[in-house]
């Protein structure tokens, strides 16, 4: 059964406590659903029903925090006018985590591909420059060699 917290300050403290947790090994997932309520949620396979049901309900945010450590489901609902405060609460969550992440190795047929595109550029960008530096011929000549 998920801890459900009833508001934001006390889910962000928590979310916070399980990325430190997994830092060396595990994952994060965060669910966010769009929420109208219970009831259009049980009636979701009738969208006319939940529709009804929907009406005259805010907005709500569901989020759902899950990691690989036993016991560490976590729900929230977030009402709208909460929603930009815990959208960049959550950004900056991420942003201080991110050095726990491993950094992807290419593989010897990525590099390779790369150093041949970067020579075909090199390639391209010299004709460019050579064809750039070629004199022109003036259109006075063109047009007169045109009426011979």
């Amino acid at each position: 059964m998920p801890r459900e917290y009833r508001d934001l300050d006390e889910l962000l403290p928590a979310l916070t406590d399980l990325y430190e947790k997994s830092r060396e090994r595990g994952t994060v997932r965060v669910l966010m659903k769009r929420y109208v309520g219970r009831l259009a949620a049980v009636r979701r396979k009738r969208p006319e029903r939940q529709a009804e049901a929907a009406k005259g309900e805010e907005l709500r945010l569901l989020v759902r925090v899950r990691s690989n450590e036993p016991k560490s489901k976590m729900t929230c609902v977030i009402w709208q006018k909460d929603l930009v405060k815990f959208q960049l609460a959550l950004g900056n969550i991420m942003r201080a985590n991110m050095d726990g992440m491993k950094k992807r190795q290419r593989t010897q047929e990525e590099k390779r591909q790369e150093r041949a595109e970067r020579k075909k550029a090199k390639r391209n960008a010299a004709k460019t420059d050579a064809a750039d530096a070629e004199p022109k011929a003036s259109p006075k000549k063109e047009a007169g060699a045109k009426k011979k």
